[in-house]
């Protein structure tokens, strides 16, 4: 059986609830759930997912460009199998202690 009711937290960390009558006696499970405060609005989201593109001039013009020789790279396979063995090696040290 489930029965859903709506609760407060108080500042002393208690949980007040009015449960119905009738209810039979023994364990039950209680399951939390704290509702999200919507910290936007419909409109600012509308507008923080809208999709802007960008020309080949503008890209360039931001500094967008580039990539793995940018970054020092000359054989990609071979740095992400450095990057795989690093993160390996770390999860092992983990698991040692």
């Amino acid at each position: 059986m489930v029965i859903e009711l709506n609760g407060l937290i108080t500042e002393d960390g208690e949980l007040k609830l009015d449960l119905p009558s009738g209810l039979p006696r023994g364990e039950a499970r209680i399951t939390i759930e704290i509702p999200a405060e919507p910290a936007w609005t419909e409109d600012e989201l509308k507008r923080a997912l809208q999709i802007t593109p960008m020309t080949g001039a503008e890209i360039v013009a931001a500094g967008l460009t580039g990539g793995w020789e940018d970054m020092g790279i000359t054989d990609s396979v071979a740095w992400v199998a450095e990057q795989r063995r690093k993160r390996r090696e770390r999860r092992l040290r983990r698991m040692e202690r």
